[in-house]
């Protein structure tokens, strides 16, 4: 038994609260990694774990063997990331969450860019347009569109998404252009999120401090490209990343609204799981992102 692996086995042990999700995230037997903790017993000469037919709980050496094992780790990991001095090919499995439409439009053909330079790297991506705990969902990174939800994952910005107001022109005729953002009070609104969430979309002029604007509106959804196709439709007004809507624009299908005024960008994050090294290969893949969205977005992060 390798002790750096047992280590490295037992931290995701006590992430994942489970002997077959820690194995499954290390690529190795369940039957493997209980016999590696049983061993790391047997050597320290006490309980980790409180093991029963239905859980499993750390005991408090556990507990604090955890702890210091992620120390030891972080160091072990790091000198091995010095002394390769970034020469060394970055090897092992990449695990992300990815939002729906951002990840299908600008992750998914990075990603194919950086496997086609790293042939050592595997890469799995899951679609969803929710915060995932990254800890008990086993993931190595998250790319989040908007100011992280969770305060204990650390956070990388990678680069900034313009957004930009936008309506059909059926609906402009309807209801008349805006003529400051105070007027969004006495128009139907297209929500991306929860309904039942307060929804404030802000807005700015040059030398001028923000300004905040409560909306409402008949739909809601999770999804951008939902809430373009109500845009399109002409159920109302949305805001909406300028990269989603300029063919619309073009094609007169959309227009834009309150031109004079700016919207803050939408940072691009990418988050990773608290008190963990990040490892090569997740460290290579943030470095070939951050180079490529900015200029794909043309916003500099």
């Amino acid at each position: 038994m390798d002790r750096i692996d047992a280590m490295r086995l037992f931290v995701r042990l006590a992430e994942r609260g489970t002997f077959s999700a820690a194995a499954r995230d290390l690529r190795v037997k369940q039957s493997t990694a209980s016999k590696w903790v049983a061993e790391l017993e047997r050597q320290l000469g006490t309980s980790l774990v409180d093991r029963t037919t239905r859980s499993l709980r750390l005991t408090e050496a556990g507990r604090r063997f955890s702890a210091r094992a992620v120390e030891v780790l972080a160091g072990f990991d790091g000198i091995c990331a010095e002394l390769a001095d970034g020469s060394a090919e970055p090897a092992g499995r990449v695990r992300a969450s990815v939002p729906v439409v951002f990840g299908r439009r600008f992750v998914v053909p990075l990603v194919a860019g950086f496997l086609k330079r790293h042939p050592k790297v595997e890469a799995e991506l899951v679609f969803n347009d929710r915060y995932v705990n990254l800890v008990e969902e086993g993931f190595d990174v998250a790319i989040r569109v908007g100011v992280p939800a969770d305060t204990t994952a650390r956070g990388r910005k990678l680069a900034d998404s313009r957004r930009c107001l936008v309506a059909a022109p059926s609906y402009v005729k309807a209801r008349g252009r805006l003529t400051a953002p105070k007027d969004l009070a006495e128009h139907d609104c297209l929500l991306h999120g929860e309904a039942s969430a307060a929804t404030i979309w802000r807005f700015r002029r040059a030398g001028a401090k923000d300004q905040p604007v409560p909306v409402r509106g008949r739909f809601a959804a999770n999804n951008s490209e939902a809430v373009l196709e109500m845009a399109r439709a002409g159920l109302g007004i949305a805001l909406l990343a300028d990269w989603l809507v300029t063919g619309d624009i073009e094609r007169k299908r959309l227009v834009r609204l309150l031109e004079d005024h700016d919207t803050p960008p939408a940072p691009v994050y990418a988050l990773t799981p608290p008190g963990r090294y990040t490892a090569a290969p997740v460290r290579a893949l943030l470095d070939h992102l951050s180079t490529s969205l900015a200029s794909r977005l043309g916003v500099p992060a």
